[in-house]
């Protein structure tokens, strides 16, 4: 056993409790045999002082009543008795007799303390009729009183005999069971160094973890097991998400870099005229402006997925729209797309300004990439709708989104027609961005669309 092992300190707990549970034991068998051999001494005492009743014989002095005769008593030698009477004169007593124990005191049984040793002392009142002979069988009636005394060291040393055995048995098995319990100890709980072995064999990129059958089978461990299965998934499909976000990232870094790349060239293969060169050189520039987006947006979403606060602040929703749609009327006016606001203010939801701000851009932004100035334009609603929660919808009447892409539109880098990012700009992180946001505010996000009619997005907060 090592220091501070768990089988340790179950052998310790376990002898702890084992000889608490002797002592108890040993304590309620001493009491109990002690009670018995006293109640059965209590039953001698009283037939012995029967007999010395019966030897109190009638005395012919008249002050003296009756008089005790040694020849019909056969009592133990240190016995001490005494007989009194019914006057509380002393008719007689063994001889030697110590005053402290056969002082008349009130009836029944007594504890006396003498020179270390305790005595057991019986006194009882009864009337010894004699001389039933000459007085017509009816006899002399003489009310004597009798003390009678008998040492108890014999009755302990009994008592510890009579329980000695037990004791001793009990603590050999408490000896025996310190030698067993470890290895048996170390048996049952191998459950758990299989389930230690295992986990020990986690390891990244693949976190293999086979929970053992021997930790399954037990209603103790299975739990355990389960929840660290459970994590173990958990990590390892984050770990699968960040291992696809980088490759994800640097396929769109890459192509991006491809698309500034083939510009430039494109734009050297032969000379060019001024107003060629102009055209060109700014399809450059929008074309690292978008990587410069693409960028930014990417280490948005690293952000806000790293920043769990646990206290965030509360916020007016109503308040947040109003400042964003202003941000961004700009943008609706050149697409001549309108948007309309429909929120009171006092709102509150807990969340970020900044992140606020950022999660209705991405949302405005993405209506308005769908929407043309034909469409029926943008409408912004945030309402209670609960008394726990908080319901905000972005609609546009804008082109739509397919059924078969709907299930992956919060996904990273996913865009449902790749050929029109150059077109609208978008790098397929606003969504996921947004869903991010959310998640984190303890809110959540789900959208409906119906292709050629237009696209809601619905999200509900906690009310702050």
């Amino acid at each position: 056993m090592k220091g501070n092992s768990l089988i340790k300190r179950a052998v310790v707990a376990a002898i702890a409790a084992q000889l608490l549970c002797a002592a108890v034991l040993s304590s309620a068998a001493l009491l109990h045999e002690f009670h018995t051999r006293v109640h059965a001494l209590d039953v001698q005492v009283e037939g012995r002082a029967d007999s010395l009743l019966g030897a109190v014989q009638d005395a012919e002095d008249v002050d003296a009543s009756v008089t005790i005769d040694p020849a019909e008593l056969k009592l133990p030698p240190r016995d001490i008795f005494a007989v009194y009477n019914q006057g509380g004169r002393l008719l007689g007593s063994s001889p030697g007799a110590p005053p402290t124990l056969i002082v008349r005191e009130e009836a029944g049984f007594r504890e006396v303390s003498l020179q270390h040793e305790k005595y057991r002392v019986f006194q009882r009142d009864a009337v010894r009729v004699i001389d039933r002979a000459e007085y017509g069988g009816v006899g002399l009636r003489r009310p004597v009183t009798l003390v009678y005394a008998v040492p108890e060291g014999h009755l302990r040393h009994e008592v510890f005999e009579a329980t000695s055995f037990y004791i001793v048995t009990i603590l050999l098995a408490t000896g025996a069971m310190a030698f067993a319990l470890p290895p048996l100890l170390r048996r049952t709980l191998r459950p758990l160094a299989d389930l230690a072995s295992a986990a020990g064999e986690i390891h990244a990129p693949a976190f293999p973890f086979d929970p053992p059958a021997s930790a399954m089978e037990l209603s103790e461990l299975r739990p355990l097991t389960q929840v660290l299965n459970d994590s173990i998934g958990r990590v390892r499909a984050s770990f699968a998400r960040e291992h696809q976000f980088v490759s994800d990232a640097a396929h769109e870094l890459k192509t991006a870099v491809a698309v500034i790349r083939s510009s430039a060239q494109l734009l050297l293969l032969r000379r060019r005229s001024e107003m060629e060169y102009e055209a060109g050189l700014k399809e450059v520039v929008d074309d690292v402006e978008r990587l410069e987006t693409l960028i930014a947006q990417m280490l948005e979403l690293a952000r806000v997925e790293e920043a769990r606060e646990p206290d965030l602040p509360t916020i007016d929703l109503a308040d947040a729209v109003t400042r964003v749609v202003q941000l961004v009327k700009p943008v609706a006016d050149q697409r001549q797309v309108t948007v309309e606001v429909v929120a009171k203010s006092g709102t509150r939801v807990r969340m970020r300004q900044d992140a606020a701000e950022t999660l209705l851009s991405n949302l405005l932004m993405n209506a308005l990439q769908h929407s043309t100035a034909t469409s029926p334009g943008i409408v912004i609603s945030v309402v209670q709708s609960t008394a726990q929660s908080v319901q905000l919808s972005v609609a546009d009447g804008g082109s739509g989104i397919s059924p078969e892409a709907l299930p992956y539109v919060f996904e990273r880098f996913y865009r449902e027609d790749r050929s029109r990012s150059r077109e609208t700009g978008g790098t397929g992180l606003g969504l996921a961005i947004a869903k991010s946001i959310v998640e984190s505010a303890g809110g959540s996000i789900r959208v409906e669309s119906t292709p050629g009619v237009g696209t809601t997005m619905h999200v509900t907060f906690i009310t702050a």
